[in-house]
């Protein structure tokens, strides 16, 4: 089993909204890891899956401009935008 609870992956090339979210994440006590190599989309998905870790947060530019984040349950395979609060409610349960 995963020691990260999430994994957050950003579909841009600036990292500082991916390590706003981990930070936030973080100081709720929940373990997040940033991917930060340069992989495709779907590579990035496997990684997390390998490693077990449950959820994914996804973090591209209309999230960004929505300041919100594309969520995924790596179990059901169901993915939705949600703030950043929503997402941290889902995940303290």
């Amino acid at each position: 089993k995963s020691i990260s609870k999430v994994m957050i992956i950003s579909m841009v090339d600036d990292f500082s909204k991916s390590i706003e979210v981990a930070t936030e994440l973080r100081s709720n006590g929940i373990n997040t890891q940033i991917y930060t190599n340069n992989a495709k989309i779907k590579n990035q998905f496997k990684y997390a899956s390998r490693l077990n870790i449950p959820y994914v947060i996804v973090i591209g530019e209309d999230e960004i401009k929505e300041n919100k984040v594309a969520f995924k349950d790596m179990q059901t395979g169901e993915q939705v935008v949600i703030s950043l609060k929503e997402v941290i409610k889902k995940l303290k349960i």
